[in-house]
Order: structure tokens, then sequence, then C-alpha cells
């Protein structure tokens, strides 16, 4: 028995929902098309997300951009399973909307603008076939947050220089469901908790001539201290061992700081290059807590469990062409290293270091009124596993195809 509680315990808190994975930058189809790099310039009301400084490029007026972005994850699992043969296991396949919304109003006399957005910083989720291979780890997770963010912004220098200052309110679910395999019939274990937090952001913009433009925006950490329960499938012999009742974690999700820089070649053409540090050391160890102790639930536990992520970096190109005078062509591409060593690689998320290769496209419909449709592809390096604490070794190799589109309108 004390061996089927370190089991369950370790599996359930050696699992998080978090990696390079689940921060998703898909909030806009114009940024999606420009490899996510639009931090250094505001050029329509998404610029909340990416960087709200920008929000005083916008000409005056009210500005309104809204759309959604479709996200479909796919990775697989090769590793020996008996008699030294191999098995290779797929994700089920999934499609996530990803929706986003965002408005600004600028006052050129008065050098002022607001804004709200509306968006998904993290989330997504995977999910394993039943009776797989690794259904002691991972039979389905998930992680949704969405956050409501209002800011200010305001120029000066001769509207060169803007700074802008904003406030976050966040909302978030996380949802882990595995296998307990040292039963038969074997019992599952879920785990559900949300929670709300606060945060902030800041940002800025400077523009020395007409040709350049200098970017920078910093989001804060959200800090979720999630409280919810954990429960049990049995067979109706287990019900003493294995009871519902309530639990709780704290994830720390890391602070992003974008940097950019821009450069208008020609009035048609603008190349761009952008860099992200991402603070995933912010999530160094996951304390998981259990009023009823699963296979003792007669006490309450508290395990902490080490998971040694690093900061870590994302590079960015792109460009933007002007076919004509009222459609533009973007594209970029992107290099984001994993932040996290292989031996901790789990099936929860299959996380590698990933290229991304997009494509945009812009056009004017009517007056006021413009459309963007946004196109990525992600592929991971091959993860080898070795040496793994939870036992687990094997090869993983992840992709995901993301399409977006968005509209926005513009007032004056």
């Amino acid at each position: 028995m004390k061996n089927l509680l370190t089991l369950v315990l370790f599996a359930i808190s050696a699992g998080p929902l978090l990696a390079g994975g689940f921060q998703l930058n898909d909030n806009s189809a114009r940024s999606i098309g420009m490899g996510f790099n639009t931090a250094w310039r505001g050029v329509d009301a998404s610029t909340v997300f990416y960087n709200p400084a920008g929000m005083t490029q916008l000409p005056g007026g009210v500005h309104l951009t809204g759309g959604a972005s479709f996200i479909a994850p796919g990775a697989k699992y090769t590793g020996v399973a008996n008699y030294n043969e191999f098995n290779t296991t797929e994700l089920e396949d999934e499609v996530f909307v990803v929706p986003h919304f965002y408005g600004v109003w600028h006052d050129e006399e008065s050098d002022f603008a607001l804004g709200l957005g509306v968006f998904v910083p993290f989330g997504l989720g995977t999910e394993w076939p039943e009776g797989w291979v690794g259904e002691a780890l991972a039979l389905r997770a998930s992680l949704e947050t969405i956050a409501i963010n209002p800011n200010i912004a305001y120029e000066m220098f001769d509207d060169k220089l803007s700074v802008s200052v904003g406030a976050v309110w966040a909302t978030s679910t996380v949802l882990l469901r595995q296998r307990i395999i040292s039963f038969e019939p074997r019992p599952t274990v879920e785990l559900e908790g949300d929670d709300q937090t606060f945060s902030f952001n800041v940002g800025a913009t400077y523009q020395p001539n007409e040709d350049w433009y200098i970017g920078a925006s910093y989001r804060h950490n959200l800090e979720f201290e999630y409280e919810g329960e954990s429960s049990f499938t049995n067979d109706p012999g287990l019900d003493p061992l294995f009871q519902a009742g309530a639990g709780g974690t704290t994830i720390n999700l890391p602070f992003d700081l974008r940097v950019g820089v821009g450069w208008q070649v020609t009035p048609e053409l603008a190349i761009a290059a952008g860099v992200d540090f991402v603070g995933w050391s912010s999530y160094d160890t996951l304390s998981v807590n259990f009023e009823k102790a699963p296979g003792n639930p007669s006490t309450s536990l508290t395990l902490n469990s080490p998971r040694n992520y690093e900061d870590s970096f994302i590079y960015q190109l792109s460009a933007e062409y002007q076919l004509t005078e009222t459609s533009s062509l973007r594209g970029g591409v992107y290099y984001d290293a994993v932040p996290v060593d292989a031996m901790y690689t789990q099936p929860i998320l299959p996380d590698a270091d990933r290229y991304g290769f997009s494509l945009g496209y812009g056009v004017s419909l009517v007056d006021g009124l413009t459309m963007d449709i946004g196109a990525l592809f992600i592929i991971g390096a091959q993860r080898e596993v070795e040496n793994s604490p939870v036992n687990f070794d094997g090869i993983y190799n992840a992709w995901a195809n993301v399409g977006s589109i968005g509209f926005n309108y513009t007032f004056q």
C-alpha cells in the first residue's frame, strides 16, 4: 500500500499542466501571420495584448478587433512495451478555439489612449487514448485561463515615446485525469481546481525617425492558488481506500518580456526582429495538497515535487509587404527553446524545442473594416527521454497547426 500511495502521488504531482506549449500567443490573426512578432509597433487594437504602448500609434478614434484562433496540436510517443517491442501512441485529435477581443480609444489632442483586452494567455490540453501504456501518468489534462486587461498609454516628446500601464484580472481552471494501475479493474483519479488572481503589465514604444520602431512589453506572473477536489472512479471494493476530498495546489505562471525592432525598408516593405524572455523558473516546485490521502483517506497529505524549469527565449523574424492600397502579405519564423530538461518530459505535455513558420494576409473590406487571416505551422524537435524520474523513457514527437481570422473596425 505504501508503494501504491507513492506511485499515485508522484504521478499526480509530476505531471503538471505547464511548459512552453501552454503559453498562448495566438491572440491576433495579424500577429499569428507574423510569427507573433508585433510588439514593436501598434497597428490595430490587438496591440493591447502584445504591447499596449502601441495604442498611441493608432489614428485618433475608436478601434475594435475581434476574432478567434483554431489550434490543432498533435504528438506521439514511442517506447518499449513488452518483450522489447516498440509501441507508438498518438494524442487524440482535438481543435481548441481561442477567442480574443480588444477595444482602443485614442485621443490625439490629449496624447492619451485607453484600451481593454479579453484574451487567453495560457491554455490548451492533452488527451491520450484509454488503455495506452502511459495511462498511469496521463489520460486527460487541461488548463483554461481567461484574462481581462484594461490599459492606459501616454505619448510624449513629439509623439516619439509612448508608455503604458495596465491591470490584469484572470480566472483559471485545471483538470488532470489518470489511471491507477496497481489494481484491477484500474481506478481513475481526477483532480479539478479553479482560482482568480490579479497582476499588471507595462509597455513602451520609441520611434526615433519615420523608418524605425522599437518596442518593449512586460507582463507579470499570474499566480493561482487552485482549490477544488480530487475524485475517484473505483471498483466498489476500493471505495474505502480512495475517497473524494478537497485538494489544491499553487502554480505561478511565468512573466513575459517582449522586445522588438522594426524597420520600414520601403513604403511597401517592413521587416522586424523580436525576442521574448519567458520566466519559467518561477515554476521550480509543485506542491499538491490532499484532504484525504489516496490509499489512506483518514489522513491529509502535502507532496512537494521539484519541476526544475528554467527561463527561456523565443527568437522571431517577420516581414509585411503592402501588395495594394487595400491588402498586405505577411510572414514570419520563430524558434522557441524548451524550458525543461529532456529527462523531465512526460506525456501530460510532450514539449520540445519548437520551430514556427507563419503566413498572413490582410485586406480592407469596406471603409473602416479590415479582415486578417493567419496560419502557423509548428514543428517540435524530436525529444528523447532517458533516466526519467517516473520511469517512463521514450521518444516524443510533437507538432501543431494554427489558423486564425480576425476583423478590425475603426470609428474616427
